[in-house]
């Protein structure tokens, strides 16, 4: 632990810059990520529709220092060449993953619940 009161403080004043300063790289990253998912998925139009807000955020943390410039010009050409590939490419819409169908038994099964019930209600009305 310091011992002045000069280098406490400024380990406060450390702690505090750091939790500010991670919202910035946070949200950079996850819309990254989350644009590189819509041009993977081939979902083009919310790529090009979320681009502004990822590139704001690269330029964001990049003004406060979070990254170099230079990194922030990589990161916003990744993107960039990313959406335009992808577009070239003529990527299609994956479809979504399909349900796998239960086992026959469990099919079986779930029928004779439902035709148990049935015939607790006919008995019912009767």
């Amino acid at each position: 632990m310091p011992i002045t009161k000069q280098v406490i403080k400024r380990m406060k004043q450390n702690q505090v810059a750091r939790t500010r300063n991670r919202h910035y790289g946070s949200r950079m990253k996850s819309l990254m990520k989350l644009i590189f998912s819509y041009v993977q998925t081939g979902d083009m139009a919310k790529a090009k529709k979320v681009h502004p807000e990822v590139v704001k955020a690269i330029d964001t943390a990049a003004k406060k220092k979070i990254i170099h410039e230079n990194n922030a010009a990589r990161k916003k050409s990744r993107v960039q060449r990313a959406i335009t590939s992808a577009e070239k490419a003529g990527v299609k819409p994956k479809a979504e993953k399909e349900v796998k169908k239960p086992a026959v038994k469990k099919e079986v099964s779930k029928k004779v619940e439902v035709e148990a019930v049935d015939e607790k209600k006919v008995d019912e009305k009767a």
